[in-house]
């Protein structure tokens, strides 16, 4: 969901631009639950020297933790700022993460608001674009 400014065409650049970028402190303030996602790259199949599968892997274990949480009524955040640059440094020095380790993502989770906010929901409804057994109706 965007804000109402940046739902006007031509005047969400300006917007966004205008806003200060959220610190950590406040993106995860008031989350029951922040899971930090971590990989060893030095961990690979055989004969697999620069193959991102293992790293692709790590999506579908996203994918199928989303599902399953939001089945449960419990609201996803992935927050993919805590995988490099001195925000992985600083969160792995406080966590004591081994230095080898790799952060791939951090996902917090929570259940939702209680009322919905009252603005424009930018994403679709998934009855609008899912289809049960046969493909009906174009959008």
């Amino acid at each position: 969901m965007f804000p109402p400014a940046w739902r006007i065409p031509g005047d969400w650049s300006k917007t966004a631009h205008e806003i200060e970028p959220s610190s950590l402190d406040q993106i995860i303030k008031g989350s029951p639950v922040l899971l930090i996602v971590t990989y060893d790259p030095r961990k690979r199949a055989h004969a697999s020297e620069g193959d991102v599968l293992g790293f692709m892997s790590l999506g579908c274990v996203m994918e199928n933790m989303w599902l399953m949480v939001q089945a449960l009524g419990i609201d996803v955040h992935v927050l993919s700022t805590f995988g490099g640059g001195s925000v992985e440094i600083e969160v792995k020095r406080v966590l004591e993460i081994p230095e080898y380790m790799r952060i791939a993502f951090a996902v917090r989770l929570g259940y939702p608001v209680a009322e919905p906010p009252n603005y424009l929901r930018v994403r679709r409804d998934v009855e609008e674009f899912t289809h049960h057994n046969r493909f009906s109706g174009a959008i």
